[in-house]
């Protein structure tokens, strides 16, 4: 494949939201209490741009995910990644940010 056909590909880490009652997002946790971070990537047909950690995204399955955290990866490294469908122009308030980061950090 020749240069000019490539894009630019970030690997994304996140966690699934979901909205509350006062229509702020939060971080949907499981049954157990816990929620795990997937990894996500962008992909050629990506709608609009990362912008932040806080942001908020949806999955090829319309799942709306908070991003936190952004890593350039390889191109060629791009299919071992589930490529994502938009990113929002919507984002979390800080404190949610924050204990998604902790999450991450354990």
């Amino acid at each position: 494949m020749s240069k000019k056909n490539q894009y630019d590909v970030l690997k994304l880490y996140g966690l699934p939201v979901e909205m509350d009652n006062s229509g702020k997002y939060q971080i949907k946790f499981d049954n157990e209490g816990s929620a795990k971070i997937h990894t996500w990537r962008i992909g050629k047909h990506t709608k609009g741009k990362f912008t932040h950690p806080g942001q908020l995204m949806l999955t090829e399955n319309n799942l709306t995910v908070l991003i936190l955290k952004a890593e350039a990866m390889a191109f060629k490294d791009r299919h071992s990644e589930t490529p994502m469908q938009r990113f929002l122009t919507v984002e979390v308030a800080s404190d949610t940010l924050k204990q998604g980061q902790a999450l991450m950090e354990k």
